[in-house]
């Protein structure tokens, strides 16, 4: 009859399990740090995302208005034609504080103010009035229709266009010399009248924080470099020049 012999079986060394464990370990963080990686860069990609469409909302509403501006509802008739209301004024909030800008051109009946309120009536202007609330960072809206309405005194007022909007500031393009051209850019025009063109700035932050690496630069809308802030939110500035368009016509 065969006979088998008995092996033997043995577990592992206490030096092995500690071995085997710290490879465990080294795995799990390796996973672990790849894993923050690439949900902080999935989080960056998108608040920047947001943030491009937040800054291009904001100035395509502005610039529409900008556009607008000074129009009349009667036939047109030569240059700078007679809009009885006041077709763009705006307060310099200087220091860093946010620019404000008021808008009024002739409502057709069918159209809104930028609240949605709709022309019901002839011979009304339509008046809006862009600021910002720097307390909640948004960028807000009064829109008026009126036939005489008055220049708003001081912001925010109105309802929110967009969030996460930290500076809006403006330069006015004036034709001093009679081409209907900008030839100087200033901060508030002596006269107004002579303005052709807007220069629109608007600063967006990314609405989660811990985004970007606290003290590293971005560029505010005077173009200068900027610390990131302990909040450390993503910030840009996106600007935007807009004709005045029934402030200029086809003739040299």
């Amino acid at each position: 009859m065969m006979q088998f012999e008995k092996s033997g079986q043995s577990g592992f060394t206490l030096v092995e399990m500690m071995i085997a464990l710290t490879l465990g370990l080294v795995i799990l963080l390796a996973i672990g740090t790849v894993f923050v990686s690439s949900s902080q860069t999935f989080r960056g990609q998108e608040e920047n995302a947001r943030i491009q469409e937040s800054g291009r909302f904001a100035l395509e509403i502005i610039g529409r208005s900008i556009k607008q501006a000074g129009h009349a509802d009667i036939p047109f008739a030569g240059f700078k034609v007679a809009f009885s209301g006041v077709p763009i004024n705006g307060i310099d909030g200087g220091g860093g504080v946010p620019d404000t800008l008021t808008v009024q051109y002739d409502g057709v009946i069918g159209d809104n103010d930028c609240e949605g309120t709709q022309v019901t009536a002839a011979d009304n202007i339509i008046q809006n009035y862009f600021n910002v609330d720097v307390a909640n960072a948004q960028l807000r809206c009064d829109g008026e229709i009126d036939p005489a309405p008055a220049l708003p005194a001081a912001p925010p007022s109105g309802i929110v266009l967009v969030e996460n909007i930290e500076d809006l500031q403006i330069l006015y393009g004036i034709d001093t010399v009679g081409d209907q051209s900008a030839n100087q850019y200033v901060d508030t025009p002596a006269d107004w009248d002579q303005v052709v063109t807007a220069r629109v700035c608007v600063l967006v932050r990314s609405d989660q924080n811990n985004i970007a690496s606290v003290g590293n630069n971005y560029r505010d809308c005077s173009g200068a470099l900027a610390a990131v802030p302990a909040d450390g939110r993503l910030r840009r500035a996106f600007t935007a020049t807009f004709n005045l368009r029934n402030r200029i016509n086809i003739l040299p």
